[in-house]
């Protein structure tokens, strides 16, 4: 019943002080007036619907989305003389408000007295409407529940899921133009697809851009550093621990910017003919240089291994990073096993540790940035960006990656690259 006053003429009448008493705070300091665009909720309940005028004189904005009846109704009140009120579409509507040479369209939910003083109008309207909706529904109840209601809303939740995938341009279809709820509520998911998305993009250069400004004073430490080597200061603890934490810095920034990069697309893979035995056999005797404690704990495939059309520098990160992930997380002289499993269609390279795995109910979490399991795994390093790095990676390469515990004991990580073999080696 409370809706019925949609079908009736809606007159302006004399605004209510909760208006004046609410906004007069804010819309009395000039200074503001950047900040209240159409769309902007203020404080409380109360939005910014429309604006007119201002300094540079640009003219009326609304809403983006606004529905027709929303849009006319605050046009009109912007005409006024004296700010007024008019209920529209389940909000009142209130203005004009003066703001320096501007004036500003209100809007904030209707409250229950109202809805009741609304619905006590249109009482001597009630039984027609319940007739015509008694004979819809009867007569064309099918087709309104199966063309009216369920299509659109089968049509917002694949554009919900395609929001939630990273889409800024959902498929809506021609739900925005409906003039129900239906297609108001398609505008709002269409509005907020391109918020989130700029969101993300924001906070993806924010982290691109910070982690290269780190890169040059970080570098010029490391410089500092090796000309204030000595025998005497090489040997003390301080010195080796600025340099293992400048080491440890270096290592997070480069992921960082890696992560930026994969997520932000990459224009064009390098694709070339890589060996994936050769690949392995130089990761290892890298990671042996580098840490010689690992000699003889990374175990490699024995059989043949493909060589794959790819790009050689995202498939070394996410194999490097799984590897080290094993040598980090697993025991102090434990093991990195490394076996292939080749199909028809791809080749899995599987990396197994022999840590203490990871609690199942967080290995949906592990490829989320920054996601450190620490009660089941010891993470003395790294800030949680290596399994993400590796799945950013697949994704770029048309490759899957899976992480499970093992049946007997260790994490095992597991990734799939498409067989595109041009020989053996």
């Amino acid at each position: 019943m409370s809706a019925l006053y949609l079908t009736r003429p809606v007159q302006p009448e004399m605004m209510d002080s909760d208006f004046e008493r609410t906004l007069s705070p804010i819309l009395s300091q000039s200074d503001n007036y950047e900040l209240l665009q159409p769309g902007r909720l203020l404080v409380g309940d109360y939005r910014v619907v429309a604006r007119k005028g201002g300094p540079e004189d640009s003219g009326l904005e609304l809403t983006p989305g606004l529905a027709q009846e929303t849009a006319a109704a605050a046009i009109r009140l912007l005409n006024q003389d004296t700010p007024l009120q008019m209920p529209v579409r389940g909000n009142m509507v209130a203005g004009p408000f003066p703001m320096g040479s501007a004036h500003l369209v209100i809007s904030r939910p209707l409250t229950v007295d109202e809805l009741a003083e609304l619905e006590n109008q249109d009482l001597q309207d009630w039984l027609p409407n319940i007739m015509w909706m008694a004979v819809a529904i009867s007569g064309f109840g099918a087709l309104v529940l199966g063309v009216w209601f369920v299509m659109p809303l089968k049509r917002l939740r694949t554009a919900t899921r395609e929001i939630a995938a990273g889409s800024a341009e959902p498929n809506l279809g021609r739900l925005p133009r409906r003039r129900d709820e239906l297609g108001e509520l398609a505008r709002t998911l269409g509005s907020t697809a391109i918020e989130l998305a700029t969101s993300r993009d924001a906070q993806r250069r924010l982290l691109s851009d910070v982690s290269h400004e780190l890169r040059s004073p970080l570098a010029r430490l490391q410089v500092a550093l090796d000309l204030l080597e000595t025998e005497d200061v090489k040997n003390s603890t301080h010195w080796q621990q600025l340099e293992k934490d400048i080491f440890r810095l270096a290592g997070i920034i480069d992921s960082i910017l890696w992560l930026s990069r994969l997520e932000n697309g990459i224009s064009q893979l390098e694709r070339e003919p890589v060996s994936l035995g050769h690949l392995l056999n130089d990761l290892r005797g890298d990671l042996i240089y580098e840490h010689p404690e690992y000699k003889g704990r990374l175990l490699l495939p024995e059989e043949d291994l493909p060589t794959l059309e790819t790009d050689p520098i995202l498939l070394r990160l996410a194999i490097e990073n799984l590897v080290r992930n094993g040598f980090q997380y697993g025991p102090e002289e434990g093991k990195v096993f490394i076996t292939a499993d080749i199909t028809g269609t791809q080749c899995c390279l599987k990396i197994l540790d022999e840590g203490p795995g990871v609690d199942e109910s967080k290995l949906g979490e592990l490829f989320v940035p920054f996601f450190r399991a620490d009660p089941s795994r010891h993470h003395g390093a790294g800030v949680g960006l290596g399994l993400a790095l590796c799945q950013r990676a697949s994704t770029v390469l048309g490759g899957d990656i899976e992480a499970r515990n093992h049946p007997e004991g260790g994490f095992e990580a597991t990734f799939c690259l498409p067989l595109n073999v041009t020989k053996k080696k």
